[in-house]
């Protein structure tokens, strides 16, 4: 006997079936990984055009596609004429079923990719470290000069006054302290 809670996920699902079925063609970013150029919105659209046909669940590494950087910032605000998103892309696959032939993956288990929309400029990487120096290095030659902030000065500040605060406006000059740049 199916009750009216079962009615109506049946009901939804009848309708994402029949949404599904009477979607436009996609023409988009490829569904699948890529190394094209394309800019977040094209990324971001064909990511959900993905949820939209298969489901959320198991997104990421049944897709491979490339989708915000879910472990951090994912973009920065605009600075400098730049502004930089930060993308991953699991490309490692254990699924039997899951047919690659027509488009091998790279070999490791995941890419990251820096793209900053405004210029073009755009990083792909295996190793995430890469990715965020180099993009710095794009948006703010010279950070790499910058004096390293001393151990007792990173973490949370205590209540009141906030030593890293003094500690870059004695060591830094005034153009690095900016909202957005790296310290």
């Amino acid at each position: 006997m199916s009750t009216t809670l079962d009615t109506l996920f049946d009901l939804d699902a009848l309708i994402l079936e029949a949404d599904r079925e009477n979607a436009p063609a996609w023409t988009g970013a490829p569904l699948r990984y890529h190394e094209e150029p394309r800019t977040p919105e094209e990324l971001d659209d064909a990511f959900d055009r993905w949820i939209f046909e298969h489901g959320r669940a198991g997104c990421y590494p049944d897709s491979h596609m490339w989708h915000r950087y879910p472990w951090g910032p994912q973009a920065m605000p605009r600075v400098r004429g730049h502004q930089l998103t930060i993308y991953s892309a699991d490309v490692s696959c254990t699924d039997r079923d899951h047919d690659h032939q027509d488009d091998s993956l790279p070999d490791g288990e995941d890419r990251f990719q820096a793209i900053c929309a405004p210029c073009g400029w755009r990083l792909i990487s295996e190793d995430l470290d890469t990715v965020i120096e180099t993009m710095h290095d794009h948006a703010f030659p010279g950070w790499r000069d910058l004096p390293v902030v001393p151990r007792k000065h990173r973490g949370i500040p205590p209540r009141g006054r906030d030593p890293l605060r003094e500690w870059v406006e004695a060591n830094y000059p005034a153009h690095w302290q900016q909202p957005g740049h790296p310290i």
